[in-house]
């Protein structure tokens, strides 16, 4: 099919996005990270599994209890891969771009954070 490219808006919630504890509920993986790509989905789904599995181990009489627990550790790494998502987004799609992804390969700057 020929024609002209359609961009497409990449979306996600704020950095620092969290949601109130339900019980027996919770989110892993790319439903809790939803974010821009930056090559981390599939490393966060992974750790969020062990994380949640170590949580219900921990606690496995209170899946409630094991729900907080994995949302503690889950929450500010799913900002900070959010953070360094946003920040690459910016690099490839913002204002300076092209010229920001060629200073970041030729040392001339690092993506802001």
């Amino acid at each position: 099919m020929c024609g002209w490219p359609n961009p497409l808006h990449l979306h996600g919630p704020p950095v620092g996005h969290s949601w109130a504890a339900r019980a027996g509920v919770t989110l892993v993986g790319d439903a809790a990270h939803l974010m821009p790509p930056a090559g981390d989905g599939a490393n966060l789904a992974m750790i969020d599994g062990a994380d949640l599995g170590l949580a219900v181990a921990a606690h496995p009489d209170d899946l409630d209890a094991a729900i907080a627990t994995y949302e503690q550790t889950m929450f500010p790494r799913s900002a900070e891969a959010a953070s360094e998502s946003a920040a690459m987004q910016e690099m490839l799609y913002g204002e300076n771009a092209p010229h920001s992804l060629v200073e970041f390969f030729t040392g001339a700057a690092t993506p802001a954070n």
